[in-house]
């Protein structure tokens, strides 16, 4: 039976699988929530939630650690903010408007807003020039776009389209495709080119499109929306190497409130990543229905940055389309197969999908301080070893 610790008596909607069915060694899994929790016994984390499936199964789903620091112990139904883990949505969003036909990934922005056309890019201190390489949807999505960031300004915008149709007449950093620097701008205007051509507010389509239909019901566009007993709290290290709890807020920070912060809106559940990374592996379908064509998985969660280095979170690895790839897997993430995609999230969260193994590895938590790649390598380590192998 799928192995659930410290949340006994919680009625459980994931479909139970024994090791025949998911091909983990359960006793392997267990190990998971002892390493872990002496990296919270030793103050390197304050907790987490992970889960390990393979085979379209869920293995195991351990909670260890805290939800408030010293008061109340951690479930795996509690809610995490999910940080950058929100971003690939974006990119998901587009490839389904890619595979409806309305636009290209080599497209050029201005072709589908004009108020792009013409943009200006950086030559020196006081000088720019128009860009000889206008911006395409690809480098939307890869980082190479070069839009600088104005939260001042980005928080005084009402709509996704207003900060967007502002963004078009900055002067860029950079020539597009040529410089990486992780970030978000490029995201707001791959999500205006979703509500351009789905007719919808952004948030209403991943809501209709991808929330629903993969039963994503404990993903939140709000901290105001996550009830308050399931709801983490922000982990801080003070000076004095004590961690401080504190309540959670939106990620209003780049969008002062008035629209979904499409580059780390979210609260979820560690269950609730699920479906999704599932619906990625299988190459775009989930309980048979189809969310996005072969081809666009593959484009999602391939290297997209060419030579530009560095282009990625950690040695080895390197953007796709607002995932990133592990092409060198080490550090950290040795424990992968070459080729394995996923997202990190500011807090220590992170989702890693291994296709060669067919394995996903899902690790919630919100700790600002601590050491968060040991915290990564133990739990992927760990998880990895119980591959049974043919």
């Amino acid at each position: 039976k799928m192995r659930i610790s410290v949340a006994l008596g919680l009625l459980f909607t994931a479909s139970h699988a024994g090791a025949a069915e998911h091909g983990l060694d359960e006793k392997v899994l267990s190990q998971i929530p002892k390493k872990l929790q002496e990296i919270v016994d030793r103050k390197q984390s304050t907790g987490m939630v992970t889960l390990v499936a393979r085979n379209g199964k869920i293995a195991s789903i351990d909670a260890v650690g805290w939800r408030i620091m010293d008061k109340e112990p951690l479930e795996i139904t509690d809610v995490f903010w999910a940080a950058s883990i929100t971003k690939p949505f974006v990119a998901v969003a587009i490839m389904m408007m890619v595979d409806e036909g309305h636009l290209q990934l080599d497209d050029l922005v201005e072709k589908h807003i004009p108020e792009f056309k013409g943009q200006k890019v950086k030559t020196g201190k006081q000088r720019s020039a128009t860009a000889k390489h206008p911006l395409t949807v690809r480098n939307l999505l890869n980082h190479l776009d070069g839009l600088p960031k104005n939260p001042n300004r980005s928080r005084a915008t009402k709509t996704i389209k207003e900060r967007v149709l502002k963004a078009a007449k900055d002067t860029l950093m950079w020539e597009p495709g040529t410089k990486w620097m992780y970030g978000g701008e490029g995201l707001y205007v791959a999500a205006y080119l979703v509500e351009k051509y789905s007719g919808m507010p952004y948030a209403e389509f991943l809501k209709a499109r991808i929330l629903d239909p993969l039963g994503m019901k404990n993903t939140y566009f709000s901290i105001k929306d996550v009830p308050e007993n399931r709801a983490v709290r922000k982990h801080s290290k003070t000076k004095k190497g004590k961690w401080a709890a504190e309540k959670m807020r939106d990620f209003s920070w780049s969008t002062g409130g008035s629209y979904f912060a499409v580059d780390g809106g979210f609260f979820c559940t560690a269950e609730d990543l699920f479906p999704w990374c599932q619906m990625l592996l299988n190459g775009g379908t989930y309980n048979g229905t189809r969310y996005l064509s072969e081809k666009s998985v593959h484009e999602l969660t391939r290297k997209q940055t060419g030579n530009v280095k560095p282009a990625g979170h950690g040695a080895g690895n390197y953007h796709a389309l607002a995932f990133q790839e592990a092409v060198e897997p080490q550090g950290s993430t040795a424990a992968l197969t070459k080729g394995s995609f996923g997202k990190g999230g500011s807090g220590g969260s992170m989702t890693w999908i291994d296709p060669d193994t067919q394995t996903i590895y899902i690790m919630l938590q919100n700790a600002w301080g601590g050491d968060r790649n040991l915290t990564h390598a133990t739990f992927l380590d760990t998880a990895a070893r119980a591959v049974i192998r043919k």
